[in-house]
């Protein structure tokens, strides 16, 4: 029997681990090829379907009533029920309604005033905005699950920069 030489083995397995290698490398880019090529990202394959849901006009007209949520964040006593009492009575274009009473958020340590839309439009959110002297960098959304609506158009959470109760004095001719 002939023995067969190491040297020659470890030869050929030298020759095809190069050949490995690169075939799991262009393997690899093939694949990232395919999966961040940009036909992937096409709008008619992503953002087609949210387009109807977030298309935000500034040009809609404020609602004539809107319906309103008021949280107390701050952990002033009272700030929410006054800030409610101000929008109701609150005379203008708009009139404000808050189905139910003033509550308490979760957290009592919000140090700006948050107002949540519930709306696409973000019109009543603006009107409300505002009404309170803040700007719209304040407005976050956050929509109903679909098929449901929001029981108010705005909800208002009140942070410590709102925290002066004397801020929501009724509004009087």
């Amino acid at each position: 029997m002939r023995k067969v030489s190491t040297r020659r083995k470890k030869k050929k397995s030298r020759s095809v681990l190069p050949a490995a290698l690169v075939s799991l490398a262009a393997g690899c880019l093939i694949t990232l090829a395919v999966v961040y090529s940009p036909s992937w990202f096409q709008t008619e394959h992503v953002l087609l379907p949210l387009i109807p849901a977030f298309q935000f006009n500034d040009s809609t007209p404020s609602p004539d009533t809107i319906r309103i949520e008021v949280w107390n964040g701050a952990g002033v006593s009272d700030l929410a029920m006054r800030a409610q009492n101000f929008f109701e009575t609150r005379r203008g274009d708009v009139a404000f309604y808050a189905p139910g009473p003033p509550l308490n958020a979760e957290d009592m340590d919000y140090s700006i005033t948050v107002i949540i839309s519930h709306d696409t439009s973000f019109s009543a959110a603006m009107e409300v905005a505002g009404v309170i002297g803040l700007g719209d960098s304040s407005i976050v959304m956050m929509l109903p699950p679909p098929g449901q609506t929001a029981p108010v158009d705005v909800t208002i959470i009140l942070g410590r920069d709102r925290d002066d109760p004397s801020d929501f004095i009724p509004y009087r001719d």
